[in-house]
């Protein structure tokens, strides 16, 4: 392996997007040495291939689109990723977002003192002004942690020694929904810092409508009662929790007139939904 840096993007159907975020890596790489970009194709059925391919001739920059053909989902195209790559550090961003001019430098540089990085997020540039807050901005602009204090990076965000993705044996492809969470909790068990810098920012985009929006948080609802397990947890529901969370819905029914009212209500019922189905067995991916 080389000391060089290799960027990661998972996608499936990234046509509408992916452009985007190549030209803006285009500046980001241009201050790091020896970097390589590859684009892993997760089954698109789009034109996302190809579009990656006509930047990479039109504009010279160094980018493969490798196949991830086995099997659908974003572990184990991260997986395909990184086994690719030449060089030691991986640096993973995702096709929808776009990264700042200093993300790739930032980021490869925390890796050549630490083991796993990150950096923050910000959702004001990609997104309609209506839903730059659907979720606050603490889990962007700081370093995310879990409830039990343990940190992870966004998926769209982070940077890992090669080293530390071979100990711990990649993403765990059954978590098709907060593989990037996992994965951190297993680096924090290995005694790894999550290093932070916040040079290393991501534009990132929020799904644009109620719909979208919904379905993302009723994934990310599900998800919560398998990491709760992953940290010893027993996987239940916190009752009181969602039950604020209903009241609140019932409280901002007249929101609905307004896109940001629908999102917002969307977010909180997708959550909602997502934990209290969570708890079924055939739930847990």
């Amino acid at each position: 392996m080389t000391t060089g840096v290799s960027i990661v993007i998972p996608m499936y159907n990234g046509a509408e997007h992916v452009e985007q975020q190549l030209e803006g890596l285009a500046v980001a790489v241009r201050d790091v040495e020896d970097v390589e970009i590859l684009v892993i194709d997760n089954r698109s059925t789009d034109s996302g291939p190809e579009v990656v391919r006509a930047w990479a001739s039109r504009t010279g920059v160094d980018v493969r689109v490798v196949a991830a053909t086995e099997k659908a989902g974003e572990p184990y195209a991260r997986n395909v990723g990184w086994r690719s790559a030449r060089h030691e550090r991986i640096l993973y961003c995702d096709a929808d977002d776009v990264v700042s001019p200093t993300w790739a430098s930032a980021l490869s540089a925390q890796l050549e003192q630490h083991r796993y990085a990150t950096g923050p997020l910000d959702t004001h540039f990609l997104n309609d002004p209506a839903i730059v807050d659907l979720r606050g901005q603490g889990l962007f602009e700081k370093l995310p942690r879990l409830p039990q204090g343990i940190p992870f990076a966004h998926g769209c965000n982070m940077g890992f020694q090669r080293s530390l993705l071979e100990e711990v044996g990649g993403f765990d492809e059954s978590y098709l929904i907060a593989c990037d969470i996992e994965i951190g909790i297993r680096a924090h068990q290995h005694g790894v810092e999550l290093a932070w810098t916040p040079d290393a920012l991501v534009n990132y985009r929020l799904r644009p409508e109620p719909t979208a929006i919904y379905r993302q948080a009723r994934a990310y609802g599900r998800s919560r009662r398998r990491i709760d397990r992953a940290l010893g947890g027993r996987g239940g529901v916190d009752i009181l929790h969602q039950a604020r969370r209903t009241v609140w819905l019932l409280r901002h029914l007249p929101s609905l007139r307004s896109f940001g009212g629908r999102a917002k209500c969307a977010w909180v019922a997708g959550q909602v939904a997502g934990e209290l189905g969570g708890r079924m067995p055939w739930n847990e991916r």
